[in-house]
């Protein structure tokens, strides 16, 4: 079947542009590589036309390349960023429902560990983890210090945000039991801690007081979160731990709870059954709003993921209108040639050219304009998504469709474009033709 088709495909062509020297009625040699040479060297006579006849298109081509790869680049950055919470995750936060972009009350401080262990037991739940108060102070290393991040976790607190050890271990339960001064860093804080990548085992010590912490594990990095912020800019301890060094007098309580969900459940039940189950635990009454809100990360993605495809699908819009503009030129530039080249079409129709021959000469040399044209904005487009991405650290996702659609939607331009004016030429009357001066 694909045989025959190529097969056909191939006739078809011949017998569009006399490529066949078997032809019964053009037993002549092929005339379809002398009308392309023909065609470049009638656009090569003059240049600057045949450039600004091109600038459309590149434009066009260049800017719907660039526009789309910047918008796929910020969709899949989203993407990531979004993933790297979680999979199958719910994220439940203190706070009640935002209203005009804003939560009510967002430091509540409502968890509890019952809530943890209700949530434990639903059905529907993996896994369960929490992160409890945080303690910002001054973290030494030898001559290096740093402004810290401190956060309470449990040990499940890494597996179900996805988190892998790049070196060292997780924290024990007697870690916790015992509140151990030890820590587990992100990828940043690594990094400006020793530089020649020895921290872990390295002693940090941190607050006033200095006391000492063992760096126990390094995490992977995993880049910027959705607020931009640096997740691996982060130093985690036991909750025990925090609480009894840095914030003995602040009552703990858990901050966020990351509730991750079994495959086949449906996200949307499950955040009504933890939503239930942290009411009841909290015993509220059922005509009182509840203090907290759940994330459905699932949700979240699809809005984003959704976003920015319209995103970016507008933009590459927008960006086409350049190649709606690019064929006008094209197309104004092949009238005029052809009213400069009449005494020349009224010439060729006298020694034997026929209305085919005519037609696909000024056929081809607009495809060969929008052809070359791109090209060049193919170029230009792809060189300005790698100096947006290297410079100014845009995002930038290339796809090997939305270049080859250009390209043929280009093509496909240059023939509608030279198809009205290769029309005219080939109509055109020998006789009237030779009475132009």
């Amino acid at each position: 079947m694909m045989a025959r088709c190529i097969k056909a495909i191939t006739r078809g062509l011949a017998k569009v542009f006399s490529f066949s020297s078997k032809s019964k009625t053009h037993p002549h040699p092929p005339v379809f590589i002398p009308l392309i040479a023909e065609a470049w060297t009638s656009i090569g006579t003059n240049r600057v036309r045949a450039l600004l006849a091109m600038l459309g298109i590149i434009i066009g081509v260049g800017s719907v390349v660039l526009m789309v790869a910047i918008g796929s680049g910020s969709q899949q950055k989203v993407e990531k960023a979004i993933n790297s919470l979680g999979n199958n995750l719910l994220i439940v936060m203190p706070g009640g429902k935002p209203q005009k972009g804003f939560r009510i009350n967002p430091q509540a401080p409502l968890f509890k560990e019952n809530d943890i262990n209700n949530l434990a037991q639903l059905p529907s739940v993996e896994n369960v983890a929490y992160s409890t108060n945080r303690a910002y102070l001054k973290v030494y290393s030898g001559t290096n210090v740093i402004d810290g991040n401190l956060t309470g976790v449990d040990p499940e607190f890494f597996s179900i945000r996805n988190w892998v050890f790049e070196e060292g271990y997780n924290f024990s339960a007697e870690d916790i039991r015992l509140n151990k001064r030890v820590v587990i860093i992100g990828k940043t804080i690594a990094d400006k801690f020793s530089p020649d990548g020895n921290a872990l085992g390295q002693t940090l010590n941190m607050g006033e007081g200095k006391l000492g912490f063992q760096v126990i594990g390094i995490l992977q990095p995993k880049g910027a979160g959705l607020d931009g912020h640096d997740q691996d800019d982060g130093i985690y301890m036991p909750p025990t731990t925090l609480k009894t060094y840095f914030t003995p007098y602040v009552p703990s309580v858990i901050q966020v709870i990351f509730v991750k969900i079994i495959p086949t459940a449906d996200m949307d039940d499950a955040v009504e059954d933890v939503t239930k189950a942290i009411r009841d635990t909290q015993q509220t009454p059922p005509t009182v709003s509840e203090n907290f809100t759940v994330y459905n990360l699932v949700a979240i993605t699809k809005v984003a993921s959704d976003t920015t495809a319209a995103f970016s699908l507008l933009l590459g819009a927008i960006a086409s209108i350049s190649l709606l503009v690019g064929s006008i030129g094209i197309m104004n530039i092949m009238l005029v040639t052809v009213s400069e080249r009449t005494r020349e079409i009224g010439i060729r129709k006298a020694i034997g050219a026929t209305k085919q021959q005519i037609m696909h000469q000024f056929l081809l040399e607009a495809i060969m304009i929008s052809t070359v044209g791109s090209v060049v904005g193919l170029a230009l487009g792809l060189g300005g998504g790698f100096a947006a991405q290297y410079w100014f650290d845009i995002p930038v996702a290339f796809s090997t469709s939305i270049v080859v659609m250009s390209l043929v939607m280009a093509g496909g331009i240059g023939v509608a474009s030279g198809l009205y004016p290769a029309r005219k030429a080939a109509n055109m009357q020998p006789i009237e033709a030779l009475r132009t001066v």
